[in-house]
C-alpha cells in the first residue's frame, strides 16, 4: 500500500522506519487505522509519501511502516505531534511489546534489490570516538568480501532515535550471509563487545522497496506463548472454578467447555494479553542483554510455581461455598 503526497524536496529526504507487531486478530483493525493514518499524513507539512508493509510469515512478522519527510526536521515534527500521540492512544492496545523506530537519510539510493541489515547500538557520548573507530575497522574488513555495496552510519538524533545506526548492503542475501557467518565478523564483534553488547539486527532490502523483518525469530515466539501462558492458564483454572462448577454443572461438558472459551479468548485478546505484554515490555524485545533475558525467565518462572500454588490450594479447600 502506497501513498504519495506532492512535496518539494529541500534537502536530502529522510524515511522513518516504524516496525511493530500487532496482536493476533487485530491485523484487519492495524488494516483499518493505517487508512486513517494516512488520511492525517497526507496534510502533514514536509510529508512525501509512504509504503506499508504488512506481515508475511515466517520471514517477516511485523507491520513495516516507512514514512518519507523531506528533511529531518519535518519527520521530528510528526514524531512528536499531538496527532500522532492522539492516533497511537488510539490502536496501542492492539500491539505487542514497543514499536522500533530507524531514521534514514535518503541521499543514496542503491540497487533496490540489495540485501542490507540494519544495526543500531547505543553508545555513551564519551566512547563515539571508538565506537567510529571501531566501525572503520568492521568497514575495511566487510569492503574485502564479495558483493559488498556499503557501510553507512547514522548518528543519533535527538527526538527521532537515540541510537546510532549502521546500514550495511551487500548485492545478494548469499554474500550478506557469508560476511555475517565470517570469522572476520566474529573476531570484530569481540574486540567491540563493549558495543555489541547492545547491539539490535533487523534484515531489510535498501531502498525499502521491500523489507523482510527477521527479529521476530522462534525465541520471540517462544517468549510470546510464555507469556500466553502465563496470563491463559489462571484465566481457564478461574473460570472453572468460579463459574463452570457452581453455576454450569448441568450443562454439557461441550458446551460448558465452549462457553470457557469464548470468554478466556475474549478476555485474552482485548484486555490480559495487552496488559502482560506491556508489563513485560522490558524482556519481551531482542538486544537486552543475557543478564536481563534471564531475568524475565525467573519471573515467569516464579509466577508459574505462584498460579500453579495458588489453584492447588483452591482444590484443596474444595468447590466454592462449601467444603468436600
Amino acid at each position: 500500500m502506497t501513498t504519495t503526497a506532492e512535496t518539494t524536496t529541500r534537502g536530502p529526504a529522510v524515511s522513518l522506519v516504524v516496525q511493530r507487531r500487532v496482536l493476533p486478530e487485530s491485523d484487519e483493525v492495524y488494516r483499518s487505522w493505517q487508512r486513517k493514518l494516512g488520511n492525517v499524513l497526507a496534510t502533514w507539512p514536509g510529508f512525501l509519501g509512504r509504503d506499508v508493509i504488512e506481515p508475511s510469515p515466517p520471514a517477516q512478522f511485523d507491520w513495516v511502516l516507512v514514512q518519507r519527510f523531506v528533511d529531518v526536521e519535518a519527520a521530528r515534527g510528526w514524531l512528536q505531534s499531538a496527532e500522532r500521540a492522539a492516533l497511537f492512544d488510539e490502536i496501542q492496545a492492539h500491539f505487542v511489546g514497543q514499536e522500533e523506530i530507524h531514521l534514514v537519510t535518503e541521499d543514496e539510493r542503491k540497487v533496490p534489490e540489495a540485501a542490507s541489515i540494519i544495526v543500531t547500538s547505543t553508545v555513551d557520548p564519551a566512547d563515539e570516538g571508538a565506537f567510529l573507530a571501531w566501525q572503520r575497522r568492521i568497514s575495511a574488513a566487510e569492503a574485502n568480501f564479495p558483493g559488498f555495496q556499503g557501510h553507512k552510519i547514522e548518528r543519533p538524533t535527538p527526538g527521532v532515535q537515540e541510537d546510532w545506526t549502521v546500514i550495511l548492503s551487500f548485492d545478494t542475501d548469499e554474500h550478506l550471509t557469508a560476511w555475517m557467518e565470517s570469522p572476520q565478523r566474529t573476531k570484530l564483534l569481540a574486540e567491540g563487545s563493549a558495543f555489541a553488547s547492545d547491539m539490535r539486527v533487523s534484515k531489510a532490502r535498501y531502498g525499502f522497496t521491500f523489507w523482510s523483518e527477521d527479529r521476530p525469530s522462534r525465541l520471540m515466539i517462544f517468549k510470546d506463548n510464555l507469556l500466553v501462558l502465563l496470563v491463559l492458564y489462571p484465566i481457564v483454572f478461574l473460570f472453572g472454578y468460579l463459574v463452570a462448577t457452581p453455576f454450569l454443572s448441568g450443562v454439557p461438558f461441550w458446551l460448558s467447555l465452549f462457553i470457557g472459551n469464548v470468554v478466556s479468548t475474549q478476555l485474552l485478546g482485548w484486555l490480559v494479553a495487552p496488559w502482560i505484554f506491556r508489563v513485560f515490555a522490558w524482556w519481551h524485545k531482542p538486544g537486552i542483554g543475557s543478564r536481563r533475558e534471564v531475568l524475565g525467565y525467573v519471573v515467569i518462572g516464579v509466577l508459574y510455581a505462584a498460579s500453579m500454588a495458588l489453584d492447588a490450594l483452591l482444590i484443596a479447600l474444595g468447590p466454592l461455598g462449601g467444603g468436600a
